[in-house]
């Protein structure tokens, strides 16, 4: 079984000016193809002529933040819970919110870090409905062919993404069902808990 990795996932950005500046200036222009492609492209210019085995811990830093920065962790936080979501204090969602990003930021980074050095992600499909839109992407590796679905949405008049589906399975709603049956069996207090842990794990297997 493929494991990607990938979880529903650092809101500060670290871009070059003039690439931050297009996107500021022309938000409304994009497609949503347009803004994933925009996205990327800010990513390759960080991993330009940089080694896999090179990377300085301040590179890695701003490729995370690179990589997440396309996301609404908000919405991905709302889905995850789901029902719960509504309990929660604003002091308790913000807290989520923080930690269930910063999971995402550090999960995501090998997965789709291997994506950018191994393929060229190619968009082959758009579909739009107002302010929300589904781009299909195709990745081929060195080994398979990945495909991804970006379910996007505009927020203040950017297009972000709120759920991917790898190879048929949506991000959110396994996170969602996993959550669900643990608060069920134990407590959201235990969750997050855990959650406390293992983006504490993580950031700890990265230094």
């Amino acid at each position: 079984m493929r494991n990607h990795r990938l979880y529903p996932l650092a809101f500060s950005l670290l871009l070059s000016l003039p690439l931050w500046a297009q996107e500021r200036e022309e938000p409304a222009k994009k497609t949503p193809i347009a803004f994933l492609q925009m996205h990327d492209e800010q990513v390759n210019a960080l991993l330009k002529d940089t080694p896999t085995d090179s990377l300085t811990p301040a590179l890695q830093d701003s490729l995370k933040e690179r990589i997440n920065a396309a996301f609404d962790f908000g919405e991905l936080s709302k889905l995850a819970l789901g029902v719960y979501w509504q309990e929660r204090t604003p002091e308790q969602q913000t807290h989520f919110v923080n930690t269930f990003s910063g999971i995402i930021r550090e999960q995501n980074f090998d997965s789709f870090l291997r994506y950018y050095r191994e393929g060229n992600i190619r968009y082959v499909g758009e579909e739009i409905e107002g302010d929300k839109a589904t781009v299909t992407a195709s990745i081929p590796l060195e080994r398979e062919t990945v495909t991804i679905s970006y379910d996007l949405h505009r927020r203040e008049n950017q297009w972000r993404i709120y759920d991917l589906t790898i190879d048929g399975t949506s991000t959110a709603e396994g996170n969602r069902r996993r959550y669900e049956r643990y608060i069920k069996k134990k407590s959201y207090e235990q969750l997050i808990g855990q959650l406390d842990k293992q983006l504490a794990r993580l950031l700890e297997s990265r230094q």
